[in-house]
């Protein structure tokens, strides 16, 4: 049996609108990037799916290069940050946002979208 790489696992789910962050199975912690070792104690990583993710925003920004602008911020969830839209909200730093998409690209970059909590 050929075991996957954490990477490509986390992409093939992404690819399926699943949003899962890998963890330590020692330590606990969450490993993002997504890679196969924990950053802290070196031990090996599982991913877990977050079925309802929901985090707050950092910071955000509008693009203005675009046909229309789009806002986009920074949001921290189970202890990872994401850049990704903003959909139909005026935000705050600090406001609760719940993932309401997630996948890849036709470029093959990832994308996560946001709305108010």
């Amino acid at each position: 049996m050929i075991l996957k790489l954490i990477s490509e696992q986390f992409l093939r789910n992404l690819r399926r609108s699943r949003f899962t962050i890998p963890y330590c199975i020692r330590c606990g912690l969450p490993v993002w990037p997504p890679i196969d070792q924990c950053y802290f104690c070196m031990s090996r990583v599982k991913l877990r799916r977050i079925r309802s993710p929901v985090g707050s925003i950092i910071e955000y920004t509008t693009a203005r290069n675009l046909c229309s602008p789009i806002i986009f911020g920074v949001v921290k969830i189970n202890g990872i940050k994401l850049v990704g839209s903003l959909k139909s909200i005026s935000p705050q730093v600090g406001m609760r946002v719940k993932m309401i998409n997630c996948g890849v690209s036709g470029e093959g970059t990832p994308f996560y979208e946001f709305q108010k909590y």
